[in-house]
C-alpha cells in the first residue's frame, strides 16, 4: 500500500478560509498576563519592605493597565500624615494613637477624652479636634467606622441597660457629630458599639481606662 505524500497544498487546504494564524498570540498573551500576575503577587508576599511593596503596587498596577493601587496607597500615607500632625499640634499625642493595617487608618483615644464617665455627650474640646479631623477626611472618599468600646464595669439604668448600649450610644455621637453637625455624607459613616467585648488591653483594673475607647477607623474602601 503506497503511502501519499503530504504538500504544503494539502496543509493550506486542511487550514481553510477561516484559520486564523495569529489566533496563538491572543491566548499566549493572555497566559503571560496571568503569570506576569502570579509572579508579581508572589513576590509581594516575599518582599514585605516598603520601597520592595510600592515596586510591587506599580507593577501590578502597570500589568493591569493604571496605577490606582499605588495612587490609593499614597493617599492614605497621606491621610494618615496629617491625622498626626494634628494629633502633634494639639498636643494629643499621649491620648490618641494612630494605626494603619490592611483595613485602613485606625485612630483610637482611650479614656475619658471623648466623653465623661457614663455619658454620651461629646466634650465641646474634642468636638472642636473632631472639626478638624472631618477637614481631612472631606478630602477623601474613603468610607469611615466609627467603633465604641467600654470596660468590663457593668452598666445598668434606665437609659442605658448595658455596656452594649453605651458603647454603641457614643459610637453614634461621634457620627451624628460629622451627620449632623458638620453636614458630611451620611452614607459614608457607620456606628457599631462592642461593649467590652474587643478590649486592647487584659481585662484587668489597670486597664479600664484603656479599653473604655472611642475609635475612627478610615477604611481603604471608597463610598
Amino acid at each position: 500500500m503506497s503511502k501519499k505524500k503530504i504538500t504544503m497544498a494539502d496543509v493550506e487546504d486542511a487550514r481553510g478560509e477561516g484559520f486564523d494564524e495569529g489566533a496563538w498570540l491572543i491566548i499566549l498573551s493572555d497566559l503571560m498576563m496571568l503569570l506576569l500576575t502570579f509572579f508579581v503577587m508572589l513576590f509581594a508576599i516575599t518582599a514585605p519592605e516598603e520601597d520592595n511593596y510600592m515596586g510591587v503596587l506599580r507593577d501590578i498596577g502597570d500589568a493591569l493597565g493604571g496605577d490606582s493601587l499605588v495612587e490609593r496607597k499614597s493617599s492614605l500615607d497621606e491621610t494618615s500624615e496629617k491625622i498626626e500632625a494634628l494629633i502633634k499640634d494639639n498636643n494629643l499625642v499621649r491620648q490618641i494613637n494612630v494605626t494603619s493595617d490592611t483595613k485602613g487608618i485606625t485612630m483610637f483615644a482611650e479614656g475619658d477624652l471623648f466623653f465623661k464617665s457614663g455619658s454620651v455627650e461629646l466634650r465641646d474640646d474634642i468636638k472642636r479636634f473632631l472639626k478638624k479631623i472631618g477637614e481631612i477626611i472631606k478630602e477623601t472618599r474613603y468610607k469611615v467606622v466609627i467603633e465604641g468600646h467600654t470596660d468590663d464595669v457593668p452598666i445598668k439604668n434606665e437609659k442605658f441597660p448595658s455596656n452594649w448600649e453605651l458603647s454603641t450610644a457614643r459610637a453614634s455621637a461621634v457620627v451624628r457629630y460629622f451627620t449632623e453637625e458638620e453636614g458630611y455624607e451620611p452614607a459614608r459613616f457607620a456606628a457599631v458599639g462592642y461593649a467590652h467585648y474587643k478590649p486592647r488591653y487584659a481585662m484587668i483594673p489597670e486597664n479600664r481606662s484603656k479599653n473604655r475607647r472611642v475609635e475612627l477607623i478610615i477604611l481603604r474602601e471608597e463610598f
